[in-house]
């Protein structure tokens, strides 16, 4: 008899875990095909589509999402086909690079149904299908045709000009055709051709110090050049088609060819040396100030109140029947804690300039200001009294450990590296 309950009780367990499973499902389902639906109406069938696939793999007997993938599918798949044929006819010279996308989308389309388990129908009973298509052959021959297109066009860059900077966009029309037909004809021959004669090689030469706190902070101005050398040195895209050279390779340049050094470069100067070989740009920078905040400790004190409920005893009572019963007995009481809140702030200022020069000419070729500021903040809490009075944010403030803020040469250090990150990067995308 006790082993007919436990089953039944098992029984009943099932049954319940089993709806309770069931209920989720069909509740993510449900905001699956909310998503669809509002999707669908946005004229966005690829994303209608995806969502109520993901409703049927969760729940495939899930009838509202059985009733619209067919023509979300249809939607999405004449949607495609339409912008292929309008590119078709287009005059657009890259047409192709599109019409790649459009094919690789319908394959994705494809896919996903493809990929969908058996779906028969809640109420017809009927199997769901879909008229699906491979669309391989189609997404080679427009990759062929996207690739003739970028090669044709570095060939023709190519033949325009020797000069750095047509070579460089020679080189990657025939990079792009990689993206789309590897190996295509002789493009890797023709890329490394125009990528050799489109590398830019530019000279960064030390920021000179002019805040008139050379050396106080060490050699800041070498080591924001170093770090701003080495950061785009690191990243293989930015130095695809930049060669940086540095200060004592250009000296030692100039020094084979004869031509003087004043240890000094600026766009007044720098025609001087027009020719120089084997450079085609310099970096010239400095730094015309460096500002440091010392340390500002604040404090802020407050008193955290709460009211808290707390057991003063036990009493007796009667029951709605009659009986005689103790509970315990409650009554409120106020607490509180002083809290001190700490503060300390510091911050370091680089402020300066950088240009780049063309060796040949002299002209500028593009510059920019830096006004650079580092700051350490931290805060902290310690407080007396009771800790059930404080507030979540008390909470969180009393667990911080004091924090002292860095020495004065170890901030400026900081700033100095940052600062060096963020001209980097705009010399990275200046060479791409």
């Amino acid at each position: 008899m006790i082993f007919m309950k436990y089953r039944l009780y098992l029984s009943l367990l099932t049954v319940f875990f089993a709806s309770l499973y069931l209920t989720g499902c069909a509740g993510k389902a449900g905001k699956m095909m909310d998503s669809a639906q509002a999707s669908y109406q946005a004229n966005d069938y690829e994303s209608a589509l995806r969502d109520s696939v993901n409703a049927l793999r969760e729940k495939p007997n899930y009838e509202r999402a059985q009733n619209f993938v067919t023509t979300f599918f249809n939607a999405a798949v004449d949607a495609r086909k339409s912008s292929i044929k309008s590119l078709e006819t287009s005059p657009d010279k890259f047409r192709w690079d599109q019409i790649v996308v459009d094919y690789k989308a319908l394959i994705q389309i494809n896919t996903s149904v493809k990929n969908l388990p058996p779906l028969i129908h809640k109420k017809t009973k009927q199997r769901i299908t879909f008229n699906t298509q491979d669309y391989s052959n189609e997404l080679n021959k427009a990759s062929e045709q996207a690739a003739e297109a970028h090669y044709q066009e570095g060939l023709q860059i190519a033949a325009s000009g020797s000069d750095v900077e047509t070579q460089k966009r020679a080189a990657k029309e025939f990079k792009r055709v990689e993206e789309f037909v590897r190996g295509y004809k002789d493009v890797v021959s023709q890329y490394a051709k125009a990528r050799s004669a489109g590398v830019k090689k530019m000279a960064i030469l030390t920021f000179e110090d002019k805040s008139g706190k050379a050396r106080r902070y060490g050699s800041l101005d070498e080591i924001i050049t170093d770090e701003i050398m080495s950061a785009v040195l690191n990243d293989s895209s930015a130095i695809e088609f930049l060669e940086i050279i540095s200060r004592d390779q250009l000296e030692q340049i100039m020094a084979e060819q004869n031509l003087g050094f004043t240890g000094r470069f600026d766009e007044n100067t720098v025609a001087g040396i027009g020719n120089v070989e084997g450079v085609h740009e310099l970096v010239v920078g400095q730094i015309t100030a460096i500002i440091y905040t010392p340390p500002r400790r604040n404090k802020e004190n407050w008193v955290s109140d709460a009211t808290i409920r707390v057991k003063t005893g036990t009493e007796r009572y009667v029951d709605k029947n009659g009986k005689t019963q103790t509970r315990d007995k409650y009554s409120d009481r106020k607490i509180s804690a002083n809290v001190i809140h700490h503060k300390v702030e510091s911050s370091v200022k680089i402020v300066g300039s950088y240009k780049i020069i063309d060796v040949k000419t002299g002209q500028l070729k593009g510059s920019q200001n830096f006004d650079k500021l580092h700051e350490f903040k931290a805060d902290w809490a310690r407080f007396t009294g009771d800790k059930g009075a404080l507030s979540r944010n008390d909470k969180i403030l009393a667990a911080k450990k004091e924090q002292a803020p860095p020495v004065e040469d170890q901030m400026a250090l900081d700033a100095a590296k940052i600062l060096a990150t963020e001209l980097a990067d705009n010399l990275k995308e200046y060479a791409r």
